[in-house]
C-alpha cells in the first residue's frame, strides 16, 4: 500500500468511526415515564404477579376489610398485629410480604380512626434493646412508656393480619389465589377473609 493509499484508507476509517459515534451520542435517551413506567401498567414480557396485581389486591382488599361489623359499627379502634404471609406458590423465592405492607400503609393512611398497627412482640422487644437507655430517668419518657402506675406498657393485639398465596400451574398459564385473613387472637376465628385471584400467561412455553 502507497503512501496515497494509507492516507486514503485512515481517512475513510476516522470517518466512520466518526459516524458510528455520532450514531451511539445521538441514541434517544427513555423519557421519565419510560424510565419509571406506571406501578399500573402490565409489562407484556412479565410473568406472574406483578405491580398491577399488587395495586389492584391491596386496594380492593384494604376497603372491602374497613366495611366488616368489627371494624365499621366498632366504636372503638381495633389493635392490628401484622403476621407473615405464606407463600405455598411454586415461586417460593418471592418477596410476598410486600402485599400486606402495601394494605398496612394504606389502613394507617385512611383509617387511622379505626384501626391502630403494632408491631410484633420480637420486633418491638428488638427497637427497644437497640434504641432505649437501660436506665431512664426521665418522668417523661418513662410516662409515655407505661412506668406510671396503672397504665399499659404497651397495647395489646386483638387481631392478626395474615395471608398465604398459592398457585397452579399449567402449561401456558398459571392460576394464582391470594388470601388474607383477619383472625380474632383470643378466639382463633377468622373474622374476615378476603380473596384476589387471576390467571397469567406463561411466556416462552
Amino acid at each position: 500500500m502507497n503512501t496515497l493509499q494509507k492516507i486514503t484508507f485512515s481517512v475513510a476509517a476516522t470517518a466512520i468511526v466518526s459516524v458510528l459515534l455520532t450514531g451511539v451520542g445521538c441514541q434517544e435517551q427513555p423519557t421519565y415515564s419510560q424510565a419509571r413506567p406506571d406501578v399500573s401498567a402490565y409489562a407484556p414480557g412479565d410473568t406472574g404477579l406483578q405491580s398491577r396485581d399488587l395495586v389492584d389486591m391491596t386496594d380492593k382488599l384494604s376497603a372491602d376489610l374497613l366495611t366488616i361489623p368489627e371494624i365499621s359499627q366498632n366504636p372503638n379502634q381495633i389493635v392490628v398485629v401484622m403476621s407473615s404471609l405464606q407463600n405455598q406458590t411454586s415461586q417460593p423465592w418471592q418477596n410476598d410480604q410486600i402485599y400486606l405492607a402495601r394494605m398496612r400503609a394504606l389502613l394507617n393512611q385512611y383509617a387511622r380512626d379505626r384501626i391502630t398497627f403494632v408491631l410484633p412482640p420480637n420486633q418491638l422487644q428488638q427497637l427497644q434493646q437497640q434504641n432505649l437507655p437501660a436506665n431512664n430517668n426521665d418522668a417523661y419518657e418513662q410516662s409515655s412508656r407505661g412506668a406510671v402506675p396503672g397504665a399499659p406498657a404497651t397495647l395489646t393485639p386483638q387481631y392478626a393480619l395474615t395471608g398465604t398465596f398459592y398457585d397452579q400451574p399449567n402449561t401456558s398459564t398459571t392460576y394464582y389465589l391470594c388470601t388474607f385473613q383477619l383472625v380474632n387472637l383470643a378466639t382463633g376465628v377468622i373474622t374476615w377473609e378476603g380473596h384476589y385471584d387471576v390467571r397469567t400467561l406463561n411466556f416462552g412455553n
